[in-house]
């Protein structure tokens, strides 16, 4: 019975990448972490910021276009 440990842990480092360094926890888990870095934050409301502006300009266009009544 004392062998199995030492084929399990030796399958382990069998399995692990010769020459490349071990990826951080945090890198590993990414993929699956829908939160947005500060970055991409930003780069998300500097977005939505101008669909608005161009969502408001157009309305702007469509009000002028309209004839007026009194």
């Amino acid at each position: 019975m004392a062998m199995l440990p030492a084929l399990w842990l030796g399958g382990c480092a069998d399995t692990m990448s010769a020459g490349q360094p071990m990826k951080r926890f945090t890198d590993l888990v990414r993929s699956y972490d829908q939160t947005l870095t500060t970055a991409e934050k930003k780069a998300a409301i500097n977005e939505l910021q101008q669909d608005k502006e161009r969502q408001q300009e157009q309305i702007e266009q469509d009000d002028s276009a309209l004839p007026k009544t009194n």
